[in-house]
């Protein structure tokens, strides 16, 4: 169950989480900073839509997250999405936050990557009635111009470089925030610890992730490692 305040505006960063890795949590520090907001919930999914089942079980990525979080308090996790029987569909978790703060500014976060895919997204056109867009490319580039063209004629009107406007009204916009290069990938992360190369993680895990994921002797398997 979530106890969170309610917010006049909230980032919001979902994902699998298998692991948390610093990466994760740079982004949603960063996006924090840059627009001014007490808070920005990590959301993890139970079963992503998009991508392979998580090797870790939920309750796993999921302590590791609030392990991870511990020490910012701008940032909180959100477990509608693991507590949810439904599938995990981005736009049912955004119009079950927007009933519940109905005049938040909700600010999505979410990789160039995964952006570009957003035609192949559950009733994607009505994500932009349901939150704001905050499109980070942790390669550093401006937003790519290869955007599939249905998806480029549906953003034109809703990019902005106006960071006040997302927190100044709740929905529609679209913004791209650059980041510096990220070395943390959850892909490089498990197979690294599959292989048994603990020291070559260290540094992109929270110590206490890493040794969640030691006590819990989790990614061992080597045979699925894929996924981010």
């Amino acid at each position: 169950m979530n106890l969170l305040p309610p917010l006049c505006a909230v980032g919001l960063f979902g994902g699998t989480f298998d692991p948390v890795h610093e990466g994760h949590l740079l982004i949603a520090r960063s996006v924090a900073a840059h627009f001014g907001l007490k808070q920005v919930r990590l959301i993890p999914a139970r079963v992503p839509v998009h991508r392979a089942a998580p090797m870790a079980e939920a309750h796993h990525r999921l302590a590791m997250l609030r392990l991870a979080v511990a020490p910012s308090p701008e940032l909180a996790v959100d477990t509608r999405e693991i507590d949810s029987l439904q599938q995990n569909y981005t736009l049912l978790t955004l119009q079950n936050l927007r009933a519940e703060q109905p005049n938040a500014s909700l600010l999505w976060i979410i990789g160039e990557d995964a952006f570009v895919q957003l035609p192949t997204w559950y009733r994607w056109t009505e994500l932009f009635d349901a939150a704001h867009f905050v499109v980070v490319n942790r390669a550093g580039s401006a937003l790519s111009g290869a955007l599939p063209e249905v998806l480029r004629a549906a953003v034109a009107s809703r990019l902005t470089k106006n960071k006040r406007a997302l927190t100044s009204c709740p929905v529609g916009l679209v913004y791209h925030l650059t980041l510096p290069p990220q070395p943390a990938s959850s892909t490089q992360i498990r197979a690294a610890l599959a292989a048994g190369r603990v020291d070559e993680v260290a540094g992109l895990l929270p110590a206490p992730v890493l040794a969640y994921i030691a006590r819990h002797a989790l990614y061992q398997d080597q045979g699925n490692i894929h996924g981010s």
